[in-house]
C-alpha cells in the first residue's frame, strides 16, 4: 500500500511555552501516530534561564527559522511550521469551505461558508463586502476571474453563479447540474468556464449567454460523480491529435486545453476540451474515491491525487497503468484537499492533519519527486482544513491561506532558505 507517512502533531501554543522565562517541567507535547490505534506522546521540557529544552535521551528540538521547528524523536525527524497570522476570530460563526485570492487590480481574498455566504476581503484581510445567502447550500468552490472584477461560485444547491466583486450583484447563474457542484475551472480570461458535479458531468459554459456548450462525462460510466477538476495545456503530441479547426461558436481559448477529473469511483479521466474526446483514463488503483487532484504546473504530465482511504498518489499521464509513487497518510482517513504550489505540495488529511511536501527533481531524469522523508506539518489547534490557497507575497514569503471548520482561517509562511 505504498510508503507510510508517519504523522505528528505538536501542541498548538508550544512557541508561547518556549518563550516562558521560568522552567516548565510540563513543557509541551508532540504526539506521533505510529498507527491508527497507537499514539506515542513525547514531552518537551523547557529549561530555566533560556537554556533551551530537554526532549529526552537522544532526542532534540530546535528552532530553524522564524516559523520552522525541527524535532528528532527516536531517530525520526519531524518538522513543524507555525501560523504567521491567525484570522479565525475575525468573523464569528462560520465554517469556511472555499477560498481564493488575486493580485489585480488590487490584492483581494474571497471566502465561502457552509451557510452559502461569500466574504470579499481586502489586502489586509478586512471585510469589504459580504454576499449573504449567495447560495441555498454550502459553498464548495470560489474563484476570481482573471480581471479581478468578478468571481464565480459553486454550491451544494447545484448552481454556479457569477458575481460582481464591486457591488455584489449576480449577473449570471449557470443552471443545469443535477447534484452538488464540486469544482470550477476558468479557461483563459473567463469567457468559458468548466464546472464539475457529483451528477457525473463536467459542463463547459459560455458565460455571456449562461449556456452549456458541451457536457463531458466518463464514457465507461457517465454517472460516475466528479469530485475535482483541473485544466492544463496539452503537450505538442496531444495538440497534433486535435482537429484542424481551431475555433468554435461560443468557445474562447478552448483549443489545446485539457481537463482532468477525479471521480467517485477512484478513476481519473482526461478530456480534450476542444475536440470533446476522452483521451486518457487512469485506473481506480485503490478502489477508493479520488477526492482531490492537482496538476504539477512545472511539468503538466504529472498529477497528484488524494483518495478517500488516505492514499496520496503521483501519476504520469504518459504511463497511466499505475502510479509513479504512492503514500499512505493516516491510513483509512480521507484526504480532503491536495494543492500544488510552486515547488511544494499541500495535503489536508482527516480532522486535524495538514502537511507540506517539497517537490524535488530526480538528478538523472529531472522528473518531479515527492520528498516524503521529512514532511512539514502545519501547526494548528487540531483544525480540519477544507482548502488551501497559495498566495506568494515574494520569493522569501511563500504564503498559503488555509480555511476550514470552526472558523479556521490562517496564513502560513512556508518559505525555507535553510537546508534541512
Amino acid at each position: 500500500m505504498g510508503k507510510n507517512i508517519t504523522v505528528a502533531h505538536i501542541q498548538y501554543d508550544f512557541d508561547a511555552v518556549l518563550e516562558e522565562e521560568h522552567e516548565n517541567d510540563d513543557g509541551f507535547y508532540i504526539n506521533v501516530d505510529r498507527n491508527l490505534n497507537e499514539i506515542k506522546e513525547y514531552r518537551i521540557k523547557v529549561l530555566a534561564n533560556n537554556e533551551g529544552v530537554d526532549a529526552g535521551e537522544k532526542n532534540s528540538f530546535e528552532k530553524i527559522n522564524s516559523h520552522l521547528y525541527m524535532a528528532q524523536l527516536n531517530g525520526q525527524k519531524f518538522l513543524f511550521n507555525t501560523i504567521k497570522k491567525d484570522y479565525s476570530k475575525m468573523f464569528e460563526g462560520a465554517d469556511y469551505t472555499a477560498v481564493d485570492s488575486i493580485k489585480v487590480p488590487t490584492k483581494q481574498f474571497i471566502l465561502g461558508t457552509t451557510e452559502g455566504n461569500i466574504k470579499v476581503l481586502d489586502s489586509n484581510f478586512s471585510l469589504e463586502r459580504e454576499i449573504n445567502q449567495a447560495h441555498a447550500g454550502e459553498i464548495t468552490k470560489l474563484k476570481f476571474f482573471p480581471s479581478g472584477e468578478a468571481l464565480i461560485s459553486g454550491s451544494q444547491d447545484m448552481q454556479v453563479k457569477i458575481w460582481s466583486v464591486k457591488d455584489g450583484s449576480n449577473p449570471r447563474s449557470l443552471i443545469g447540474h443535477k447534484a452538488t457542484i464540486t469544482d470550477i475551472a476558468i479557461i483563459d480570461r473567463g469567457r468559458n468556464v468548466l464546472s464539475a458535479s457529483l451528477d457525473g458531468t463536467i459542463r463547459l459554459w459560455e458565460c455571456g449567454t449562461a449556456s452549456t456548450v458541451h457536457t463531458f462525462s466518463r464514457k465507461e460510466n457517465p454517472h460516475d460523480g466528479v469530485n475535482s477538476i483541473a485544466v492544463f495545456v496539452g503537450t505538442k503530441e496531444q495538440l497534433l491529435e486535435s482537429p484542424d479547426i481551431k475555433k468554435r461558436d461560443l468557445e474562447f481559448g478552448t483549443y489545446g486545453k485539457h481537463v482532468i477529473a477525479g471521480h467517485a469511483s477512484g478513476v481519473i479521466t482526461v478530456h480534450d476540451v476542444f475536440s470533446r474526446r476522452q483521451i486518457t483514463q487512469l485506473p481506480s488503483k485503490f478502489t477508493s474515491s479520488c477526492n482531490s487532484l492537482a496538476i504539477d504546473v512545472n511539468d503538466p504530465n504529472y498529477i497528484y491525487a488524494g483518495y478517500e482511504n488516505g492514499m496520496l498518489a503521483q501519476w504520469d499521464l504518459r504511463s497511466p497503468e499505475h502510479p509513479v509513487d504512492e503514500f499512505s497518510i493516516n491510513e483509512g482517513v480521507r484526504i480532503n484537499s491536495v494543492c500544488f504550489a510552486d515547488e511544494f505540495l499541500l495535503v489536508s488529511s482527516g480532522l486535524d492533519t495538514s502537511i507540506k511536501f517539497d517537490i524535488t527533481r530526480d538528478p538523472k531524469s529531472q522528473h518531479p519527486v515527492i520528498a516524503s522523508k521529512a514532511p512539514i506539518f502545519l501547526v494548528s489547534d487540531d483544525n480540519e482544513v477544507n482548502q488551501f490557497c497559495y498566495t506568494p507575497h515574494s520569493e522569501s514569503q511563500k504564503e498559503v491561506i488555509t480555511v476550514g471548520k470552526h472558523n479556521f482561517f490562517a496564513l502560513y509562511n512556508l518559505s525555507s532558505d535553510v537546508f534541512i
